[in-house]
């Protein structure tokens, strides 16, 4: 675990890209140095000029330490192409030293993702210890806020290495983008052959044989109650048929207001997309074939993973008066050239 850190920063000095913090324990050694000064420049003791001496060189050598532990570290991040939005997904951090000879010590990584994606990583990484020449890989967890796209293009390297007197920052540049499929939540899936609320009105057949009575829950069909058994035992009770291979829905997705089209607000059609986007991957992982209509683009009906990430890959840029594979297109045309 990333151990805590104990000191608070009172003051801040930027240098461009890099930042120098006084600690409150640097804060205190400072002054404390310069209560020795006095008192050696009003007594002329050669002992307080000794003392004094001795705290200026540990305020030197922190700083000239920092930054040697600090040069030469190159950090890399690599994780997938395609995330879910609010699902925590892996990001593999690689941190090497490339100094011949010199080690680095009491490093902290935190990655910092593009303002408006709503990342949020689950922790920072810290390294007591890096090898000269060596390398270590950390796995770290990274939230996505929303659907589209996140990118990670910057992180900050920081150290209070060696006593603690300064916080030393400076940011770094890496690259790692991802397509931040919709929210997934639980819904509840209708019967084979039913009806989709919001989707597929078409009402078919259910299967061919009964195979099994059930107590009845909510979202189970009427049409399947089995009555005299729930005459005889007091509770309602449904018949499961056995199924005839994989049963075909449409999933329907209006991001305007019923009837006239009107705009409505984001929040909704943010609802909207997660609950169309959770009705396809739950029911292609039950084994169904689904098809999307929204608007002008339909898709064709199908399973598997292959067509639930093509399914996917449209509705993260779904939204009203844009085409969403044309601003998938767009997205992907400007990480090229990134």
């Amino acid at each position: 675990m990333t151990p805590p850190v104990s000191y608070n920063s009172i003051l801040k000095f930027n240098v461009k890209e890099q930042t120098l913090e006084l600690t409150r324990e640097g804060a205190g050694f400072v002054v404390l140095s310069l209560a020795v000064g006095l008192g050696a420049i009003n007594t002329g003791n050669n002992l307080l000029y000794l003392i004094l001496a001795m705290c200026c060189s540990f305020i030197a050598v922190s700083g000239i330490l920092s930054e040697i532990t600090m040069k030469s570290i190159l950090i890399e991040i690599s994780g997938p192409e395609e995330i879910y939005a609010k699902s925590p997904s892996p990001l593999t951090v690689r941190v090497s030293n490339r100094k011949k000879r010199t080690p680095s010590f009491s490093l902290r990584i935190t990655l910092l993702p593009e303002t408006g994606s709503g990342g949020l990583a689950d922790r920072e990484i810290y390294l007591f210890h890096l090898p000269a020449g060596g390398s270590v890989e950390k796995t770290i967890m990274l939230t996505a806020g929303k659907r589209g796209r996140i990118e990670v293009t910057r992180c900050l390297l920081s150290t209070g290495f060696p006593f603690g007197f300064f916080i030393k920052r400076k940011k770094s540049r890496v690259a790692w983008s991802a397509t931040v499929f919709p929210a997934i939540h639980a819904v509840s899936l209708p019967a084979p052959r039913d009806g989709l609320a919001g989707g597929d009105r078409r009402v078919e057949r259910l299967g061919d044989e009964v195979v099994a009575l059930k107590e009845f829950k909510p979202g189970d069909t009427l049409r399947a109650i089995h009555w005299k058994s729930s005459a005889k035992t007091g509770t309602l009770r449904v018949k499961e048929f056995s199924r005839q291979g994989p049963e075909s829905f449409t999933v329907h997705l209006n991001l305007g207001a019923p009837g006239s089209g009107a705009p409505v607000e984001q929040e909704v059609i943010e609802g909207r997309v997660s609950r169309a986007a959770s009705l396809i991957y739950h029911l292609i992982d039950r084994g169904d074939e689904v098809r999307l209509h929204a608007g002008d683009y339909q898709s064709a009906f199908g399973g598997g993973e292959p067509h639930r990430a093509a399914l996917m890959r449209y509705l993260a840029f779904a939204g009203p008066g844009d085409d969403p594979r044309a601003a998938h297109r767009r997205h992907h045309a400007l990480s090229a050239e990134q």
